[in-house]
Protein backbone atom coordinates (compact mmCIF):
# COMPACT_ATOMS: atom_id res chain seq x y z
CA UNK A 1 0.00 0.00 0.00
CA UNK A 2 3.09 2.54 1.03
CA UNK A 3 3.96 2.89 -2.47
CA UNK A 4 0.38 3.63 -3.47
CA UNK A 5 0.56 7.01 -1.64
CA UNK A 6 3.95 8.12 -3.91
CA UNK A 7 3.67 6.62 -6.88
CA UNK A 8 6.81 7.38 -9.25
CA UNK A 9 9.16 7.23 -6.35
CA UNK A 10 12.23 5.24 -7.30
CA UNK A 11 15.08 4.93 -5.49
CA UNK A 12 18.27 3.13 -7.19
CA UNK A 13 15.73 2.21 -10.36
CA UNK A 14 12.88 0.13 -7.97
CA UNK A 15 10.65 1.16 -5.41
CA UNK A 16 12.06 1.80 -1.90
CA UNK A 17 10.35 -0.65 -0.39
CA UNK A 18 12.78 -2.58 -1.40
CA UNK A 19 15.47 -0.72 0.76
CA UNK A 20 12.66 -0.16 3.10
CA UNK A 21 12.83 -3.95 4.09
CA UNK A 22 16.29 -3.71 4.05
CA UNK A 23 16.47 -1.01 6.68
CA UNK A 24 13.85 -2.49 9.08
CA UNK A 25 16.08 -5.61 9.65
CA UNK A 26 18.30 -3.69 11.51
CA UNK A 27 16.27 -1.47 13.60
CA UNK A 28 13.76 -3.09 15.45
CA UNK A 29 11.70 -0.68 16.54
CA UNK A 30 10.58 -0.23 12.58
CA UNK A 31 10.25 -3.51 12.37
CA UNK A 32 7.57 -4.13 14.53
CA UNK A 33 6.39 -0.76 13.69
CA UNK A 34 5.63 -2.00 10.00
CA UNK A 35 4.35 -5.36 11.40
CA UNK A 36 1.75 -3.57 13.18
CA UNK A 37 1.02 -1.45 10.13
CA UNK A 38 0.35 -4.38 7.92
CA UNK A 39 -1.62 -6.15 10.31
CA UNK A 40 -3.96 -2.91 10.82
CA UNK A 41 -4.22 -2.90 6.99
CA UNK A 42 -5.12 -6.57 6.90
CA UNK A 43 -8.09 -6.35 9.30
CA UNK A 44 -9.20 -2.82 7.94
CA UNK A 45 -9.54 -4.73 4.62
CA UNK A 46 -11.13 -7.87 6.11
CA UNK A 47 -13.75 -5.66 7.88
CA UNK A 48 -14.09 -3.82 4.49
CA UNK A 49 -14.93 -7.09 2.80
CA UNK A 50 -17.95 -7.51 4.91
CA UNK A 51 -19.50 -11.03 6.32
CA UNK A 52 -19.49 -12.93 9.61
CA UNK A 53 -16.14 -14.47 8.50
CA UNK A 54 -14.08 -11.21 8.52
CA UNK A 55 -15.42 -10.22 11.98
CA UNK A 56 -12.49 -9.15 14.08
CA UNK A 57 -11.80 -11.74 17.33
CA UNK A 58 -10.06 -10.70 20.55
CA UNK A 59 -7.25 -12.49 19.45
CA UNK A 60 -6.56 -9.87 16.35
CA UNK A 61 -6.81 -7.15 19.17
CA UNK A 62 -4.85 -8.43 21.55
CA UNK A 63 -1.39 -9.12 18.85
CA UNK A 64 -2.38 -5.50 17.51
CA UNK A 65 -1.98 -3.84 20.75
CA UNK A 66 0.67 -5.50 21.70
CA UNK A 67 2.94 -5.19 18.57
CA UNK A 68 1.88 -1.38 19.31
CA UNK A 69 2.87 -1.51 22.34
CA UNK A 70 6.48 -2.99 21.79
CA UNK A 71 7.14 -0.85 19.10
CA UNK A 72 6.03 2.15 21.77
CA UNK A 73 8.50 0.86 24.12
CA UNK A 74 11.62 0.69 21.74
CA UNK A 75 10.68 4.18 20.44
CA UNK A 76 10.81 5.83 24.25
CA UNK A 77 13.63 3.92 24.86
CA UNK A 78 15.26 5.91 22.32
CA UNK A 79 13.80 9.37 23.12
CA UNK A 80 14.65 8.64 26.78
CA UNK A 81 18.15 8.16 26.36
CA UNK A 82 18.74 11.11 25.45
CA UNK A 83 21.56 10.52 22.61
CA UNK A 84 20.72 12.68 19.48
CA UNK A 85 22.46 10.03 17.19
CA UNK A 86 19.85 7.33 18.20
CA UNK A 87 17.08 9.28 16.57
CA UNK A 88 17.52 7.85 13.30
CA UNK A 89 15.63 8.00 10.14
CA UNK A 90 14.43 5.01 10.49
CA UNK A 91 12.98 6.07 14.61
CA UNK A 92 11.33 8.70 12.41
CA UNK A 93 9.64 6.46 10.38
CA UNK A 94 8.95 3.69 13.02
CA UNK A 95 6.59 6.70 14.70
CA UNK A 96 5.20 7.72 11.27
CA UNK A 97 4.17 4.30 10.60
CA UNK A 98 1.95 4.31 14.12
CA UNK A 99 0.91 7.56 13.29
CA UNK A 100 -0.91 5.98 9.55
CA UNK A 101 -2.12 3.70 11.41
CA UNK A 102 -3.75 4.12 15.03
CA UNK A 103 -5.83 2.13 16.67
CA UNK A 104 -8.69 4.78 17.04
CA UNK A 105 -10.85 4.95 13.79
CA UNK A 106 -13.99 7.07 13.03
CA UNK A 107 -16.18 4.37 11.81
CA UNK A 108 -18.70 6.36 10.22
CA UNK A 109 -15.78 8.53 7.90
CA UNK A 110 -15.66 6.60 4.71
CA UNK A 111 -19.65 6.19 4.54
CA UNK A 112 -19.51 9.86 4.13
CA UNK A 113 -17.11 10.85 1.53
CA UNK A 114 -18.10 12.67 -1.57
CA UNK A 115 -15.79 11.35 -4.22
CA UNK A 116 -14.63 14.44 -6.51
CA UNK A 117 -12.85 13.21 -9.92
CA UNK A 118 -9.43 11.88 -9.10
CA UNK A 119 -9.51 12.17 -5.95
CA UNK A 120 -8.85 8.46 -5.41
CA UNK A 121 -5.22 9.72 -7.55
CA UNK A 122 -2.83 9.05 -3.85
CA UNK A 123 -5.30 6.87 -1.83
CA UNK A 124 -6.76 10.29 -0.14
CA UNK A 125 -9.84 8.13 0.78
CA UNK A 126 -7.26 5.80 2.76
CA UNK A 127 -6.80 8.42 5.32
CA UNK A 128 -10.71 9.20 5.72
CA UNK A 129 -11.25 7.42 8.94
CA UNK A 130 -7.98 7.69 10.93
CA UNK A 131 -8.33 9.91 13.59
CA UNK A 132 -5.10 12.01 13.67
CA UNK A 133 -3.97 12.35 17.35
CA UNK A 134 -2.09 15.07 19.42
CA UNK A 135 0.25 13.11 20.43
CA UNK A 136 1.48 12.17 16.95
CA UNK A 137 1.60 15.29 15.89
CA UNK A 138 3.72 16.89 18.49
CA UNK A 139 6.19 13.32 19.22
CA UNK A 140 6.72 12.79 15.14
CA UNK A 141 7.90 16.78 15.46
CA UNK A 142 10.06 16.25 18.06
CA UNK A 143 11.74 13.95 16.46
CA UNK A 144 11.98 15.12 13.09
CA UNK A 145 13.24 18.25 14.96
CA UNK A 146 15.78 16.04 16.88
CA UNK A 147 17.10 14.30 13.86
CA UNK A 148 18.10 18.05 12.58
CA UNK A 149 15.57 19.17 10.95
CA UNK A 150 12.84 18.32 7.86
CA UNK A 151 15.84 18.56 5.68
CA UNK A 152 17.90 15.92 7.34
CA UNK A 153 15.77 13.15 6.24
CA UNK A 154 17.33 11.09 4.29
CA UNK A 155 15.16 7.79 4.20
CA UNK A 156 13.73 7.29 0.45
CA UNK A 157 9.77 7.92 0.43
CA UNK A 158 10.17 9.06 4.57
CA UNK A 159 9.90 13.25 3.49
CA UNK A 160 7.82 12.80 0.89
CA UNK A 161 5.60 10.54 2.89
CA UNK A 162 5.64 13.23 5.68
CA UNK A 163 5.10 16.01 3.44
CA UNK A 164 1.56 14.21 2.25
CA UNK A 165 0.39 14.04 5.82
CA UNK A 166 1.35 16.74 6.93
CA UNK A 167 -0.63 18.09 4.30
CA UNK A 168 -3.61 15.93 5.46
CA UNK A 169 -2.81 16.82 9.38
CA UNK A 170 -3.32 20.57 7.99
CA UNK A 171 -6.40 20.24 6.85
CA UNK A 172 -8.15 18.16 9.53
CA UNK A 173 -6.55 20.78 12.10
CA UNK A 174 -7.25 23.87 10.16
CA UNK A 175 -3.25 24.92 10.40
CA UNK A 176 -1.05 25.98 7.63
CA UNK A 177 1.12 23.18 6.60
CA UNK A 178 4.11 22.70 9.22
CA UNK A 179 6.74 21.39 7.09
CA UNK A 180 7.66 22.34 3.53
CA UNK A 181 5.87 20.61 0.08
CA UNK A 182 8.30 18.57 -1.50
CA UNK A 183 7.62 19.10 -5.21
CA UNK A 184 9.43 19.73 -8.58
CA UNK A 185 6.75 22.31 -10.16
CA UNK A 186 7.66 25.67 -9.96
CA UNK A 187 4.52 27.70 -9.67
CA UNK A 188 4.83 29.57 -13.31
CA UNK A 189 4.67 26.59 -15.08
CA UNK A 190 1.54 25.40 -13.00
CA UNK A 191 -0.17 28.19 -14.17
CA UNK A 192 0.78 27.90 -17.38
CA UNK A 193 -0.47 24.22 -17.53
CA UNK A 194 -3.54 25.00 -15.36
CA UNK A 195 -4.23 28.29 -18.18
CA UNK A 196 -5.33 25.92 -20.79
CA UNK A 197 -8.49 24.88 -19.06
CA UNK A 198 -9.47 27.54 -17.32
CA UNK A 199 -12.62 29.40 -19.11
CA UNK A 200 -11.83 32.96 -20.38
CA UNK A 201 -14.69 34.77 -19.60
CA UNK A 202 -15.14 33.83 -15.72
CA UNK A 203 -14.30 36.83 -14.38
CA UNK A 204 -14.36 39.47 -16.29
CA UNK A 205 -15.02 43.31 -16.19
CA UNK A 206 -15.58 45.01 -12.90
CA UNK A 207 -15.49 42.29 -10.58
CA UNK A 208 -12.22 41.47 -12.10
CA UNK A 209 -10.43 44.74 -11.44
CA UNK A 210 -12.41 44.73 -7.89
CA UNK A 211 -10.90 41.24 -7.19
CA UNK A 212 -7.51 42.36 -7.90
CA UNK A 213 -7.65 45.41 -5.84
CA UNK A 214 -8.85 43.72 -3.07
CA UNK A 215 -6.88 40.60 -2.50
CA UNK A 216 -3.25 39.98 -2.73
CA UNK A 217 -1.66 38.58 -5.84
CA UNK A 218 -0.56 35.29 -4.48
CA UNK A 219 -4.29 34.98 -2.80
CA UNK A 220 -5.86 36.04 -6.47
CA UNK A 221 -2.61 33.33 -7.80
CA UNK A 222 -4.44 30.29 -5.81
CA UNK A 223 -7.82 31.30 -6.96
CA UNK A 224 -7.41 31.35 -10.88
CA UNK A 225 -5.38 27.85 -10.32
CA UNK A 226 -8.32 26.20 -8.42
CA UNK A 227 -10.85 27.66 -11.25
CA UNK A 228 -8.28 25.95 -14.07
CA UNK A 229 -8.23 23.27 -11.75
CA UNK A 230 -11.37 22.75 -11.77
CA UNK A 231 -12.23 22.81 -15.24
CA UNK A 232 -9.59 20.45 -15.77
CA UNK A 233 -11.54 17.54 -13.19
CA UNK A 234 -14.75 18.95 -15.53
CA UNK A 235 -13.25 18.45 -18.38
CA UNK A 236 -11.90 14.90 -17.61
CA UNK A 237 -15.06 13.81 -16.03
CA UNK A 238 -17.15 14.46 -19.48
CA UNK A 239 -14.05 12.76 -21.49
CA UNK A 240 -13.11 16.45 -22.95
CA UNK A 241 -9.81 16.15 -21.23
CA UNK A 242 -7.66 12.73 -22.00
CA UNK A 243 -4.29 11.38 -21.88
CA UNK A 244 -3.78 13.23 -18.35
CA UNK A 245 -0.08 12.45 -16.97
CA UNK A 246 -2.15 11.43 -13.41
CA UNK A 247 1.59 11.84 -11.47
CA UNK A 248 1.99 15.15 -12.92
CA UNK A 249 -1.66 15.91 -11.60
CA UNK A 250 -0.94 14.37 -8.33
CA UNK A 251 1.68 16.71 -7.80
CA UNK A 252 0.00 19.71 -9.41
CA UNK A 253 -3.54 18.72 -6.81
CA UNK A 254 -0.54 18.53 -3.89
CA UNK A 255 0.84 22.01 -4.73
CA UNK A 256 -2.12 23.63 -4.99
CA UNK A 257 -3.84 22.38 -1.93
CA UNK A 258 -0.93 23.52 0.15
CA UNK A 259 -0.92 27.25 -1.07
CA UNK A 260 -4.35 27.43 -0.52
CA UNK A 261 -3.85 26.38 3.32
CA UNK A 262 -0.73 28.63 3.19
CA UNK A 263 -2.56 31.74 2.96
CA UNK A 264 -1.93 33.72 5.89
CA UNK A 265 -5.04 34.77 7.65
CA UNK A 266 -6.62 38.18 7.99
CA UNK A 267 -5.09 38.50 11.18
CA UNK A 268 -1.70 38.19 10.00
CA UNK A 269 -2.05 39.76 6.77
CA UNK A 270 -1.79 43.51 5.70
CA UNK A 271 -5.36 43.56 4.36
CA UNK A 272 -6.57 46.92 6.11
CA UNK A 273 -10.42 47.48 5.82
CA UNK A 274 -11.10 44.71 3.83
CA UNK A 275 -9.79 42.03 6.30
CA UNK A 276 -13.21 40.13 6.73
CA UNK A 277 -13.82 39.72 2.72
CA UNK A 278 -10.27 38.48 2.54
CA UNK A 279 -11.07 36.49 5.37
CA UNK A 280 -14.22 35.68 3.57
CA UNK A 281 -12.44 34.43 0.60
CA UNK A 282 -9.65 32.56 2.26
CA UNK A 283 -11.91 29.75 3.97
CA UNK A 284 -14.61 29.93 1.02
CA UNK A 285 -11.14 28.49 -0.80
CA UNK A 286 -10.34 26.17 1.82
CA UNK A 287 -13.64 25.10 1.61
CA UNK A 288 -13.54 24.23 -1.63
CA UNK A 289 -9.89 22.88 -1.68
CA UNK A 290 -11.19 20.33 0.56
CA UNK A 291 -14.08 19.27 -1.10
CA UNK A 292 -12.81 19.16 -4.81
CA UNK A 293 -9.03 19.19 -4.86
CA UNK A 294 -7.84 17.57 -1.50
CA UNK A 295 -10.92 15.92 -0.33
CA UNK A 296 -11.66 15.23 3.44
CA UNK A 297 -15.25 13.58 4.20
CA UNK A 298 -18.36 15.95 5.20
CA UNK A 299 -19.91 16.22 8.53
CA UNK A 300 -16.33 15.75 10.32
CA UNK A 301 -14.00 18.31 11.18
CA UNK A 302 -13.12 20.62 10.12
CA UNK A 303 -16.38 21.49 8.69
CA UNK A 304 -18.53 22.80 11.18
CA UNK A 305 -15.47 25.36 12.10
CA UNK A 306 -15.51 26.20 8.28
CA UNK A 307 -18.84 27.08 8.58
CA UNK A 308 -18.58 29.04 11.78
CA UNK A 309 -16.12 31.09 10.82
CA UNK A 310 -17.31 31.56 7.38
CA UNK A 311 -20.62 32.66 8.94
CA UNK A 312 -19.17 35.04 11.45
CA UNK A 313 -17.11 36.71 8.72
CA UNK A 314 -19.99 36.96 6.43
CA UNK A 315 -22.43 38.44 8.75
CA UNK A 316 -19.40 41.18 9.64
CA UNK A 317 -19.55 42.65 6.27
CA UNK A 318 -22.27 45.15 5.19
CA UNK A 319 -24.32 44.54 2.69
CA UNK A 320 -23.99 47.47 0.35
CA UNK A 321 -20.11 46.06 0.27
CA UNK A 322 -21.22 42.89 -1.98
CA UNK A 323 -23.19 44.97 -4.33
CA UNK A 324 -20.15 44.80 -6.86
CA UNK A 325 -19.49 41.43 -6.39
CA UNK A 326 -22.74 39.65 -5.57
CA UNK A 327 -21.42 36.20 -7.07
CA UNK A 328 -18.72 36.26 -4.75
CA UNK A 329 -21.46 36.20 -2.38
CA UNK A 330 -23.16 33.41 -3.97
CA UNK A 331 -19.96 30.94 -3.97
CA UNK A 332 -19.30 31.67 -0.27
CA UNK A 333 -22.54 31.16 0.67
CA UNK A 334 -23.13 28.13 -1.38
CA UNK A 335 -19.50 26.28 -0.41
CA UNK A 336 -20.60 27.50 3.24
CA UNK A 337 -23.92 25.75 3.12
CA UNK A 338 -22.12 22.30 2.49
CA UNK A 339 -20.01 22.48 4.89
CA UNK A 340 -22.84 23.36 7.60
CA UNK A 341 -24.61 20.21 6.58
CA UNK A 342 -25.46 18.15 9.56
CA UNK A 343 -24.53 21.10 12.08
CA UNK A 344 -26.13 23.10 14.36
CA UNK A 345 -25.85 26.12 11.29
CA UNK A 346 -28.47 24.28 9.17
CA UNK A 347 -28.40 23.27 5.50
CA UNK A 348 -27.95 27.34 4.45
CA UNK A 349 -25.26 28.31 7.17
CA UNK A 350 -25.83 31.83 6.39
CA UNK A 351 -29.74 33.17 6.85
CA UNK A 352 -30.90 36.58 6.06
CA UNK A 353 -28.79 38.06 3.62
CA UNK A 354 -30.68 40.58 1.34
CA UNK A 355 -28.23 40.31 -1.32
CA UNK A 356 -29.31 36.51 -1.81
CA UNK A 357 -31.48 37.07 -4.50
CA UNK A 358 -29.22 39.05 -6.46
CA UNK A 359 -26.51 37.00 -5.94
CA UNK A 360 -28.55 33.87 -7.25
CA UNK A 361 -29.21 35.70 -10.27
CA UNK A 362 -25.12 36.54 -11.28
CA UNK A 363 -23.17 33.01 -10.32
CA UNK A 364 -21.80 32.51 -13.64
CA UNK A 365 -18.75 34.86 -13.02
CA UNK A 366 -16.81 32.96 -10.66
CA UNK A 367 -15.70 29.14 -10.44
CA UNK A 368 -19.09 28.66 -8.63
CA UNK A 369 -19.82 26.84 -11.82
CA UNK A 370 -18.15 23.80 -10.41
CA UNK A 371 -20.12 22.95 -7.31
CA UNK A 372 -18.67 19.72 -6.29
CA UNK A 373 -21.44 17.12 -6.06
Amino acid sequence: MWPRLFPGLLYKGKSFTHEWMQLALNCPPLSSAWLHSGAEHLLIRRRASGGAECSTTGKDIYELLLMRQETLTALKDVVNDGCPAKITDEIVMAAFALALHPHERDQDASSRMKMAPLSNLQWLTRFTDIVIMDGHVRGLRYLVQARGGFEKLKMPGLSEGLSTWDLITASKFLARPYWPLLTNIQLDSAAEFLAKFEYTDSVTGNLHCLLYTTFPQPVMWVFHALRGYSSLLEGYAVGRVFNLDLGYVLKLRNLLHYHVLSIPAATFADTGTVSHIYESLRLTLIVYSMLVLFPVPLMTSPYPTLAGLLRYELESIRDEVWTAMSSLLLWSLTLGGIAALDTPLGPCGIEGRILWKEAQECGHQLLAEHYPT
